[in-house]
């Protein structure tokens, strides 16, 4: 086979693939749960608060799940109990904050742009991997991918919505850190299913599996996102 019809079937393969039918589920699901997610945080107060307990409860419960899976059930399912607890009161705390409102989508923003940054330069430009042990699909190229475009949509909704404290090198570390803040929540819980031997933590979303699945990455990124509003550093 010549060079070139090969470079075009590959590249065939990897369209192909990208616009698969769980991609196409996971988009929808996506475009439904977005959508929601900022009405009950732009609602604020029981809106928000049973959006917050919702994805707090379901997250537990699923925690639980897996764990059971484990030969350090209650261990585990403390160490899980802390870590949401914690971080599910940082974020109530953040939404409450001055600008809440506008924090949390700042949070939002470089979160999904990381997950879909990572995702599409892993795709199409992903040959080493970074993490096989762990969560084999995940490159160097969707690190660099996702954490760039985070820092770029992070930059262009702060210029926008947070424009009293907008600082290029503030945005920039921040964004950075949320990015890879995200990306190691993400292998957290990839290398709890790899210990409970599951590969989702449920199946309530329909191409992601369970909430714990989807919102893997937010949960970790909250810590950072206090840490810079605590300081003032946002």
């Amino acid at each position: 086979m010549r060079p070139l019809q090969t470079q075009k079937l590959t590249e065939g393969r990897l369209i192909s693939s990208f616009f698969n039918r769980k991609v196409l589920t996971r988009t929808a699901s996506a475009l439904v749960l977005a959508p929601s997610s900022l009405f009950c945080v732009y609602m604020g107060a029981y809106y928000f608060l049973a959006f917050v307990l919702f994805a707090y409860v379901a997250c537990l419960f699923e925690w639980l799940r897996m764990s059971s899976n484990t030969g350090r059930k209650w261990t585990m399912f403390a160490l899980g109990y802390v870590y949401f607890t914690l971080c599910y009161g940082l974020f109530i705390n953040v939404r409450f904050a001055d600008q809440g409102f506008e924090l949390i989508v700042f949070l939002f923003v470089c979160v999904w742009s990381c997950d879909i940054g990572a995702y599409v330069f892993g795709k199409f430009f992903g040959k080493t991997k970074c993490v096989p042990t762990i969560s084999p699909n995940k490159t160097w190229a969707g690190v660099w991918g996702g954490a760039g475009l985070a820092v770029c949509m992070g930059h262009l909704f702060a210029y926008h919505y947070l424009a009293e404290s907008y600082d290029v090198f503030n945005i920039t570390q921040i964004a950075i850190v949320l990015a890879f803040a995200a990306m190691l929540g993400d292998l957290l819980i990839s290398y709890a299913k790899r210990q409970a031997d599951v590969k989702d933590t449920g199946s309530i979303i329909p191409g992601h599996g369970g909430v714990l699945d989807r919102i893997d990455s937010l949960i970790l990124a909250t810590l950072p996102m206090a840490y810079f509003l605590y300081w003032g550093i946002i």
